[in-house]
């Protein structure tokens, strides 16, 4: 049975709409990286994260390039 590699980096979580917007904005605008997208978690919590990646090298390529941001409590999701 083969393992599928799919993880997710969690960039953070806000609670109004327009927040995450303006960070996905910011990720597009100061990095290389082209998957940011917004997750509805709830009515009041808006979730900005990246991928999905099915491979080690693009999930660091992304990581290193998202660390350019200085954001602290990015982490790593499993799919």
């Amino acid at each position: 049975k083969q393992k599928t590699f799919s993880y997710t980096i969690k960039i953070a979580d806000f609670y109004f709409k327009d927040s995450a917007k303006l960070m996905v904005k910011r990720i597009k605008e100061e990095t290389k990286v082209n998957k940011a997208q917004i997750m509805n978690i709830s009515n009041t919590t808006f979730r900005v994260f990246l991928g999905p990646y099915n491979n080690l090298n693009s999930l660091q390529k992304a990581f290193n390039d998202i660390s350019r941001i200085d954001f602290e409590n990015i982490e790593l999701i499993k799919q």
